[in-house]
């Protein structure tokens, strides 16, 4: 069933993890997908903003509009906060923040002009509660989370949605890189197992088809907090 039939989305961070599983998921369901990241050809650097630019303009050129955005892109380096350098917070808040600033404002604007759209941001419980070792992201996190309350305080008079989701820990490259200890993690966890990106890109797919149109300024969290 072609639910997406006729839609347009972009999703970042679509080469590898929940991203994918998102834009694989999208594109069943009918909607033409265009996928950016740093891996893909021509590639997408979320924190330059002329990158994510030439990325809407494109889509629109290409499609005539923007339906939906999963925003997906981000990045979760380790880094005790008394060993971190400007540069090492730097760099996370320029792709975590800065990129979801970036691409959320130019999807806006095309959005605000064809008075619909949804956007679906992925964040984690990490901006939340915080987190040890992980300070930058867990800040990076929060501030997205903040941004996206304010969008959709802000373009639901046009008719556009914004939500996030809080995945918990899922099973990605991003998420082992970042949990080397994968086992003491999942035993943590209060399933004590971690989800799998296909089960998180359906979350995506209710928020792009029926809840895209009723829920707004939402935080969707899959996992209740690690040892709750």
């Amino acid at each position: 069933m072609a639910e997406l039939q006729g839609k347009v989305a972009i999703v970042t961070g679509g080469g590898s993890g929940i991203g994918r599983a998102a834009a694989t998921a999208l594109a069943a369901k009918g909607a033409q997908v265009v996928v950016a990241d740093l891996s893909s050809e021509p590639p997408t650097d979320v924190g330059d903003s002329a990158d994510v630019r030439r990325l809407v303009d494109g889509t629109v050129a290409r499609y005539g509009k923007v339906d939906i955005l999963v925003h997906a892109a981000g990045i979760c380096p380790r880094k005790p906060i008394l060993e971190m350098s400007d540069e090492d917070w730097r760099q996370v808040l320029r792709v975590n923040l800065d990129g979801t600033f970036y691409v959320t404002r130019e999807v806006a604007r095309v959005m605000a002009k064809q008075r619909s759209g949804t956007m679906i941001l992925i964040t984690s419980d990490r901006g939340v509660h915080g987190s040890i070792d992980y300070a930058h992201y867990a800040a990076s996190k929060g501030g997205m989370l903040a941004l996206a309350k304010s969008l959709a305080l802000t373009l639901g008079k046009y008719g556009v949605t914004v939500n996030s989701i809080n995945p918990g820990l899922t099973d990605t490259p991003l998420a082992r890189a970042a949990n080397p200890q994968w086992q003491d993690k999942l035993a943590l966890d209060v399933l004590g197992k971690s989800s799998e990106p296909q089960e998180i890109a359906e979350l995506v797919l209710f928020l792009a088809a029926s809840g895209g149109g009723f829920m707004t300024g939402q935080v969707v969290s899959a996992r209740m907090r690690y040892g709750a």
